[in-house]
């Protein structure tokens, strides 16, 4: 079963490697949900490569490549996942069509959770 989308960082000094596929730019794209989102809501697809740790080597290997609609925070620099990572864009493109009124709402109004915990932590409750 797969999880419900939520926002979370994408910590840079986890990758080995990431980019930005640009999926607006295509009249005709495979991805018809992935489209939509990024032109119309800017949201971005990344591909990333994390770094793995090999016992084997005892050093830090890149693992497989992996697909997030993400988000760009311009004031922090920062990405954010908004989606669990996916092995292919097919089945993010899937993911994002049966979980996009989710995915909007936390990406317009925020994740009800991290509002509470804003507001408990300046003693509102």
């Amino acid at each position: 079963m797969q999880r419900p989308p939520h926002k979370l960082l994408i910590d840079p000094d986890e990758l080995f490697a990431s980019r930005d596929i640009r999926i607006q730019d295509r009249r005709e794209s495979q991805y018809p949900q992935l489209m939509r989102l990024c032109a119309d809501f800017n949201f971005s697809v990344l591909q990333l490569q994390r770094k793995i740790f090999s016992h084997l080597t005892r050093k830090m290997v890149p693992g497989a490549l992996e697909f997030v609609l993400a988000v760009h925070d311009d004031s922090t620099h920062y990405w954010y996942s908004m989606t669990p990572s996916m092995v292919s864009l097919k089945m993010l493109n899937d993911y994002a069509k049966r979980y996009e009124v989710d995915i909007l709402h936390l990406h317009l109004f925020g994740d009800d959770d991290e509002e509470l915990n804003h507001f408990q932590e300046r003693g509102f409750y």
